[in-house]
């Protein structure tokens, strides 16, 4: 017993000193010209223990007695090693070197220096998507990298966004880039089946976000195999660094408008509604004057069918349907641990509420990762992040319930209410009938729904272990589970009074979908040191995914006259009822590998084998491989001698790979399906003729990149040159009508995109007190089709495919303009334009241009003077078009008046000889058909945006350290705050998503927040 007592007292006095042996180091890390670098990482050299610095620079940790070194890096930035002393604090400087190429990156499968970087890798830092006022991340890279291209058809809170990296490279398929979040390939995209917009990615909150690295060819994607093809999106979210426990958080709220109004083309109001249509009868010979027209207006016998008490109202629709929305979120997170275990918790609340009727957005999320060293050898971390949405969307489009199409739609002699205030509907005068035509938008707001709930659970657990390592060798084995659990339920309700309803005595739609994954990551890493001149790096892994898709839908109508009864509970007659779980499973071999010499000269290379069960049975597995080289040229000895050049680095790249995302989990099978009625009995009909050699469309991309600093990096920058080739694009080939399909999936096309890349970045002005940066980037990408199925064109609504066109080019008749002399629609008979014709049918039908911008991209300045700091970021685009679809019906020239509003054009018709104007002498009827869809509703889609403008003041220290407040932060925010440069015709907003066709969406709001963040 005196043993063991003895030994517990030696082991607590070991214990005890060696703690007394451990100590505190603390310090300030700061650029070159003062000032402080936010989450800065500072490790103790050779280990993973280390911490960052907080928002004011500042960082403390406890590191062993035999710690001789801290190496401190941030992203952006250089490296630098501090040895360590006596002393217990330490004044850190790091000089800004943008592209420096010791600054740790993120790629597949790992972190890589930059030096070893042979592909095209673009990084967003956190400051760029941080408090942004977006709800989703995808929005926020809009002007953050070249050759990306992220652009949004509605602005409905929650709404998807599209994504194009270097151009359009399917049909068919997913034009979407891949994305990796926290080394695992995620879900995304809109998985709801009656809400009009919807978005996975806006179940993440950007604030829980560390990094984004951006693939773009095939040296950097191809290791991501069959999926790969549109580019790998990257993204890394936060983790815990040892040291004090840390607090941040931050609050905003502010409020959203319309960002984009054309007052030429508003709806017309009612004095300017009358006298169009008094024109419109004159010169259609129904009067002579504008007494006898206006008799005829005001006659209820005439057959127009106007009441003249209608003229004594003036309802402004568009304003009724829209308003100012509000947005708030609110954010707290956690970070902190020993060099043992380290941790990072957080939670958040964002809610929008959007600029047009019956929309809004509201999320909870919360993220937990903790990193646990187990052994010298072992480390575990474990990462969940879970949120829950609620979303509500009006439809889009052509239908009469959407509250956009009304607000245009409706005459404004129409009133929304009674005289008493009740809504307005199926009146005497038949305004608002409720048994079809244009609704009541207020009503359909109130007394109807439309609402999605998703619940979001991703995470995964991963273990790496050393199994040897040395001063010339190292092996480590990753391990890496993974899960997304996503669930969607849809509930949307129309009431029995009035509307899409009524004549079903009301009706309802629920949804419930379940998306759940599993991949299982197996990779090891070596590193070899051949000598001191010469390593190499190599991977191996095997990789299994597992999706499980259940859908789960059904109706019914007849409802109770009560509108608090709205779930399909209280439906008296069940209309549909649907159920179907669908799979599909990746299996996957990949190697990558690079070799370095001396830091100047880098060879890389990867290779992916994807089985997958969308590909047929002749081509289940796919071969996908990159190879790419490096020359570091500011390590060669005649390029250090040069002072003006800090970096100038020497890209190549080539290689392949696939995509097969947005097949179909079945379109390879010949299928049936057993949902047919046949005499009462169930009944099977073939649905799909299969096609067992369908395989993945191919991606060869071939890339020369050049990087280069000057000027101590203060300037600095990075050109490439890309050539994407897309072929076995996946068509639908037609068949004879005897097979029993009209036609089978097969890869038949090829298409291409060539462009090239800038971004540069400079900092002009640099002083003790003040600072002025500047970053710009540039993208040109040109798309052409080289193959269809027998050269044969493909129509697509307005546009159409064909061999030497952009595959998202215009097709429609060529539209003159209006004769000065006569007043008549004029269209062009022939592609070259000599000659003309009154004649809608004689219209030559031809190419006019196309839905993808040739340039685009964003300049941002960046002034800083002591805790002051005011970013503005303009985006641009242009050499695109935009057709709008439904312009015709509101620029009729006098076939839809008495059933339509009108645009305010209209006022501008032609009204006697030598009038200059694009649009024809109006006539009740319009009995020259220049309503008809042409180029006159084809504009040019350049704009220029004042996309983002940030004012911010940093409180000093000395202010806030009483309080026990490490920084405090106050600012103003403003996106999509000014849109010029436009088309002056342009009815909508520029921005109208990757197809260039407005669609009567909710529109793109414009944002002005205020902010606060605090650390502690």
């Amino acid at each position: 017993m005196r043993k063991f007592l003895f030994l517990l007292m030696a082991v607590i006095l070991a214990i005890g000193q060696l703690q007394a042996q451990q100590k505190t180091i603390t310090g300030k890390v700061t650029d070159e010209k003062g000032d402080v670098v936010p989450n800065a990482s500072v490790i103790i050299k050779g280990t993973t223990v280390g911490t960052t610095t907080s928002s004011d620079g500042s960082f403390s940790l406890s590191v062993p007695p035999n710690t001789r070194t801290l190496v401190v890096t941030s992203v952006g930035m250089g490296t630098t090693e501090v040895s360590l002393t006596s002393s217990t604090t330490y004044n850190v400087v790091l000089s800004a070197t943008a592209k420096n190429l010791d600054e740790v990156i993120v790629v597949a499968y790992g972190t890589q220096k930059r030096t070893n970087i042979t592909g095209a890798i673009s990084t967003v830092k956190p400051a760029a998507i941080e408090n942004k006022p977006f709800s989703s991340v995808d929005k926020a890279l809009q002007g953050a990298v070249a050759g990306l291209q992220s652009t949004s058809a509605s602005g409905a809170p929650g709404a998807i966004t599209e994504i194009r990296i270097r151009g359009q490279g399917s049909i068919t398929a997913s034009n979407e880039p891949l994305w990796v979040i926290d080394g695992v390939i995620a879900t995304t995209g809109d998985l709801t089946s009656n809400t009009t917009t919807a978005n996975v990615l806006s179940t993440i909150n950007p604030d829980d976000i560390e990094s984004i690295s951006i693939l773009k060819d095939a040296s950097a994607a191809s290791i991501y195999g069959s999926r790969a093809a549109n580019g790998v999106i990257l993204v890394t979210t936060k983790r815990g660094r040892a040291g004090k426990t840390t607090f941040n958080f931050s609050a905003e709220a502010g409020q959203n408008d319309i960002a984009y109004k054309n007052d030429k083309t508003k709806p017309m109001t009612t004095p300017e509604y009358k006298s169009v249509f008094e024109l419109s009868l004159i010169n259609a010979g129904f009067a002579a004057n504008v007494t006898e027209a206006d008799a005829l207006i005001i006659d209820p016998n005439n057959g127009f069918g106007f009441n003249p008490n209608w003229y004594k109202t003036n309802t402004d629709w568009y304003s009724l349907v829209t308003h100012k929305g509000s947005q708030q979120q609110y954010n707290l997170s956690m970070t902190g641990g020993s060099d043992k275990t380290q941790f990072y918790i957080s939670g958040g609340y964002f809610k929008q509420i959007g600029t047009t009727l019956a929309t809004d957005f509201e999320r909870y999320n919360g993220s937990i990762s903790i990193t646990h060293k187990a052994t010298d050898r072992l480390t575990i971390s474990a990462i969940l992040n879970a949120s829950s949405t609620k979303q509500s969307t009006p439809t889009n489009g052509g239908t009469f319930a959407n509250p956009v199409l009304e607000s245009y739609f409706l005459p404004p002699w129409y009133s929304p209410y009674n005289a008493d205030g009740t809504f307005k509907y199926n009146d005497a005068d038949g305004q608002f009938s409720a048994n079809g035509g244009i609704f009541n938008p207020l009503i359909q707001a109130n007394w109807n729904k439309n609402r999605a709930v998703q619940t979001n659970l991703r995470g995964n657990i991963t273990g790496e272990y050393k199994i040897f390592e040395n001063s010339n060798n190292n092996v480590k084995f990753t391990s890496r589970f993974a899960g997304e659990y996503i669930s969607i339920s849809e509930d949307a309700y129309r009431n029995p009074f009035y509307g899409d309803g009524f004549a079903q005595g009301g009706d309802a739609f629920a949804s419930y979908r379940r998306v759940t994954d599993y991949t299982w990551s197996n990779f090891a890493d070596y590193r070899h040191d051949i000598n001191s001149n010469l390593y190499f790096d190599l991977k191996a892994g095997y990789e299994a995914q597992l999706t499980h898709d259940y859908i789960m839908q059904a109706g019914g109508q007849g409802f109770p006259l009560n509108l608090q009864l709205q779930y399909l509970a209280s439906a008296s007659t069940p209309t549909t009822a649907t159920s179907l779980p669908t799979q599909e499973t990746t299996n996957s071999l990949f190697t990558v590998a690079d070799i370095n010499f001396k830091n100047k000269y880098v060879i890389s290379g990867s290779f992916r084998r994807d089985g997958s069960s969308v590909f047929g049975a002749n081509h289940r597995w796919g071969n996908f491989y990159s190879v790419g080289g490096s020359w570091n040229m500011n390590e060669e000895d005649f390029i250090k001698n040069i002072s003006v050049i800090s970096l100038l680095k020497l890209r190549v790249s080539y290689g392949e790979n696939g995509n097969a995302i947005g097949f179909g989990y079945y379109s390879s099978l010949p299928t049936y399906a057993y949902n047919a009625n046949y005499t009462g009995l169930s009944g099977s009909s073939p649905t799909n003729v299969g096609n067992d050699n369908l395989t993945w469309e191919k991606n060869a991309i071939g890339n020369i990149g050049l990087d280069f600093g000057l000027f101590k990096d203060r300037l600095n920058g990075t050109i490439e040159v890309y050539n994407r080739k897309t072929s076995n694009l996946l068509l639908s080939v037609p068949l004879s009508l005897t097979s029993g399909f009209a036609g089978q999936n097969q890869n038949v096309g090829a298409m291409t995109n060539k462009g090239i890349e800038v971004s540069l970045g400079g900092r002009p002005v640099k002083t003790k007190d003040f600072t002025w940066d500047i970053s710009v980037n540039f993208a040109h990408n040109t798309n052409k089709v080289t193959e269809l199925y027998a050269g044969r064109p493909i129509p697509q609504g307005f546009t159409q495919i064909a061999v030497g066109q952009d595959a998202q080019t215009f097709y429609l008749r060529q539209w003159k303009g209006v004769d000065p002399a006569t007043g008549k629609a004029h269209w062009y008979t022939d592609g070259s334009h000599t000659g003309d014709t009154t004649k809608y049918s004689v219209a030559k039908l031809a190419y006019n241009g196309q839905a993808d911008p040739k340039y685009f991209g964003s300049l941002t300045n960046t002034f800083s003077y002591k805790g002051f700091s005011v970013s503005i970021q303009f985006y641009y685009n242009f050499g695109n078009k935009i057709y709008d679809i439904w312009d015709r019906y509101l620029n009729s020239d006098g076939l839809y008046l008495g059933a339509f509003n009108q645009s305010r054009e209209q006022l501008n018709s032609w009204k006697k000889p030598g009038d200059v104007t694009n649009v024809p002498e109006i006539s009740f009827g319009d009995p020259s058909g220049s309503y008809n869809h042409s180029t006159r509703y084809l504009y040019n889609g350049k704009y220029i945006r004042l996309r983002d403008l940030q004012v911010s003041y940093s409180i000093p220290k000395s202010i806030i350290s009483k309080a026990k407040i490490s920084n405090v932060t106050l600012y103003v925010r403003g996106t999509n705050l000014l849109t010029f440069d436009t088309d002056k015709n342009l009815p909508f907003d520029p921005e109208t998503g990757a197809a260039a066709q407005s669609n009567f969406d909710v529109f793109i709001p414009k944002t002005i927040t205020g902010g606060i963040k605090i650390g502690f």
